[in-house]
Formats: C-alpha cells, sequence, structure tokens
C-alpha cells in the first residue's frame, strides 16, 4: 500500500470512528481536523523516534485506539467506547499544524531531522490537547484526565496529582502504557 493510500485509510478509519461518537460538536471538530494537517503531519521530528513520516500523527493515534481498546477489555475498565475513541484519538492535537519541515542551505530536507517544531501555543503537550478538542467538543472527566495525563512519566506535575487522576481515572495506566507501547513498538520508524 502506498503512502497516501495508507494516510486515506487512517483518515477515513479516524473519521468514522470519530463521527461514531455522536458527540455534539464533532462535525465541526472533524471539519477543522480536515483543514489542518492532522493527517498528513508526523508524530515526531527525528526519524529515531516514532512516526517520524507523513500520516505518522493519524497512524500514531490509531495505534493507541487498538492498544487501548484491548486493555480497557482485558482489565475491565470502565471507560465509554466514545470515551476511547475520542482520548485515543485526539491525545496528540498539540501536535497539529506544529511540525515543519527541516529545510537546509542547500535546499534539501534534513535527513537527522527532517522536522522542526514551531510551537505558536507552548502550553504543554497534555494540557495543550485538552484545549484544542475543547474548543469543538465537551470532553468527559475521563477524556480530559486520559489525554492531559497520557505523558506523565515525563510530567513533573505528575508526582504531585498521581493520586488523585489514578483514583478518579483508573484507565490512566493503560492510556499511558497504550501511547508508550504504540511510539516504542507499533509506529514506524524510519530509523530502527
Amino acid at each position: 500500500m502506498s503512502l497516501v493510500d495508507k494516510v486515506e485509510e487512517n483518515k477515513a478509519n479516524i473519521i468514522s470512528l470519530l463521527q461514531e461518537t455522536g458527540r455534539e460538536g464533532i462535525d465541526g471538530l472533524v471539519g477543522w481536523l480536515e483543514q489542518s494537517d492532522y493527517f498528513t503531519a508526523p508524530a515526531s521530528s527525528r526519524p529515531d523516534f516514532h512516526g517520524c513520516h507523513e500520516g505518522g500523527l493519524a497512524e500514531h493515534s490509531l495505534n493507541v485506539y487498538q492498544l487501548f481498546r484491548g486493555k480497557v477489555a482485558m482489565y475491565g475498565l470502565e471507560v465509554g467506547d466514545d470515551e476511547m475513541a475520542i482520548a485515543a484519538l485526539l491525545h496528540d492535537l498539540c501536535k497539529v499544524n506544529t511540525y515543519k519541515p527541516n529545510v537546509l542551505k542547500s535546499g534539501k530536507v534534513s535527513e537527522a531531522k527532517p522536522y522542526v517544531v514551531k510551537d505558536e501555543m507552548p502550553l504543554g503537550h497534555g494540557e495543550k490537547s485538552v484545549m484544542m478538542a475543547g474548543k469543538h467538543i465537551e470532553l468527559t472527566p475521563n477524556e480530559a484526565l486520559l489525554m492531559r495525563w497520557h505523558m506523565a512519566q515525563f510530567d513533573g506535575a505528575w508526582e504531585v496529582y498521581e493520586h488523585k487522576v489514578a483514583k478518579s481515572c483508573p484507565a490512566v495506566y493503560a492510556f499511558q502504557f497504550s501511547d508508550h507501547e504504540a511510539s516504542k513498538y507499533v509506529d514506524a520508524k524510519v530509523v530502527r
């Protein structure tokens, strides 16, 4: 399957999953995603990181969704189908319209670091994703907590809030593991 076909397949799957939630405002969110680079953006800026290729962000989001669904079923966690889809597919909205090609003086894109980050709203990873999603749809407490804390191991505030977050949303660990598992083992990497 060509890259273009894979990007289109991922786009169709994501739009279908989001629309199946029936959430008020979801059509506006989908329209915004289609106007942005969500479906074509990379998931990271370096080839040795996950999803550093066209469509990497959408691919990663779908991988997190599949892994999280499995963990929710395996552990009997109380997370609705719509919550799984919304949290997983939108957890990295902070990356939308953020990665730009790293064009060298020679006019070629850098092979070592093909993308640079140009973040106009440096709020923080999870917080920014929650804010961006919240402009279009109302998030449930589970969705907001899952999205906000999916990078907890890299967030100093986690030490302060872990107990309260885990009590409010026990699925947070399964979500963190799903994101980490996707980024380390499932998402395509250019260099391994």
